[in-house]
């Protein structure tokens, strides 16, 4: 049963991301360093001195965080004293302290932060029955020490703890202390939440029904569990599209037609052999085509499935494949070999449906059309373990 919450601060008590985004690039400003907001990307959740001297150090400057701190922080203050604390931080604080459960103000900034956070969303350190900063510790998040402490000076197991995070670093931290974690949308997407091992995702704090005890905290947080919806494909979670605008016949018939375009650019001088391949994005139902490409040094060539696969990579990251397409001369037309096999599989379901087609069938003249479940082809993929 959980019996305490340990808050992270930043963009779960406020959205201080735009506010201390805003003061480390002023701060850099006057130092001569023109920074992106991208470049702090990698150092969120992992507390103020990473966060400013990260960036600097990207471009070659040297920080001492102890002399750069109170121009830093005042900055921060100028620009967080409106803020106001995020949706429903203060019914759930309530709701909590109804119900006995033990709270914990647990976050990578210094306490100096910490204090001007505090005053803009209107509580105070006293609010929690402990506080545990940046400052108190050797390591910061993704490291546990932050909550490992903060549910050890609440006399709790960290298995009785419930850690509410906005950011990856954060998330991987809770479970790293064997917390269980809720995470809150903002930062990064469910996918990326869920991924760093997240085991509730909301959208806040205001989306937490209320609660009076113990019990109906935590069957309320059971409520939660088990929300993804996502579809295994290889070794990645796709949230699948929901429908095909055009149709499923129009589909195949349209990544048939991109098949046989690329088909045609294919640049084989050594075999003269011409495939063309084409892939249909399961979340985004898009269709990627690919050609063969050879090369003098034939172990550098690529195949027309594996360039159809890159391709959709290229536009949308990792990928599920509804369906493969694959246009060859041959009649019974050509599978994929074993390589491209290999590749799909990363991608690919079960029942993924592989197309063979003929250049007569996909030029409209009857030709030959046989499809196989992706299982019949490759029956036993090798996926790396920690993907499966």
């Amino acid at each position: 049963m959980i019996r305490g919450i340990l808050f992270d601060m930043d963009g779960v008590l406020i959205d201080s991301e735009p506010v201390i985004l805003q003061a480390a690039i002023s701060y850099l400003s006057d130092r001569g360093v023109t920074a992106q907001p991208e470049d702090f990307i990698p150092f969120i959740g992992t507390g103020d001195r990473r966060y400013l001297c990260g960036v600097g150090q990207k471009y070659g400057l040297s920080i001492d965080f102890e002399e750069a701190k109170h121009p830093f922080f005042a900055y921060y203050e100028q620009f967080a004293i409106n803020r106001g604390p995020m949706p429903g931080v203060h019914r759930f604080i309530a709701n909590a302290r109804k119900a006995g459960l033990k709270l914990a103000l647990a976050t990578s900034a210094m306490k100096m932060k910490a204090a001007i956070n505090l005053k803009a969303i209107g509580l105070k350190f006293e609010d929690f029955d402990t506080v545990v900063t940046g400052d108190m510790v050797k390591r910061t998040k993704p490291n546990p020490d932050i909550y490992q402490l903060s549910a050890l000076s609440m006399g709790l197991s960290t298995d009785e703890c419930l850690v509410v995070e906005d950011a990856l670093n954060g998330v991987q931290a809770g479970k790293a202390a064997h917390c269980s974690v809720c995470a809150l949308e903002g930062t990064f997407t469910v996918t990326e939440l869920v991924d760093a091992g997240a085991d509730y995702v909301l959208s806040s704090l205001d989306a937490f029904e209320d609660f009076s005890s113990l019990e109906g905290f935590n069957a309320v947080l059971s409520s939660y569990e088990g929300s993804d919806d996502r579809t295994v494909f290889g070794a990645n979670k796709i949230l699948e599209a929901e429908s095909v605008l055009m149709g499923e016949e129009a589909l195949l018939a349209f990544a048939v037609e991109q098949a046989c375009k690329a088909r045609k650019n294919a640049y084989t001088p050594y075999s003269l052999y011409k495939v063309g391949a084409s892939v249909v994005s399961a979340k985004t139902n898009r269709v990627y085509s690919g050609c063969n490409v050879e090369n003098s040094s034939y172990g550098a060539t690529i195949c027309a499935e594996r360039n159809a696969i890159l391709n959709a990579i290229a536009n949308e990251g990792a990928i599920g494949i509804k369906l493969v397409v694959v246009v060859s001369l041959d009649a019974p037309p050509a599978p994929p070999c074993a390589q491209c096999l290999q590749v799909l599989a990363e991608f690919s379901r079960p029942e993924t449906v592989i197309h063979l087609v003929d250049v007569d069938f996909a030029e409209g003249r009857g030709g030959v059309h046989v499809m196989y479940p992706f299982s019949e082809l490759l029956p036993h993929p090798f996926i790396f373990p920690s993907m499966r």
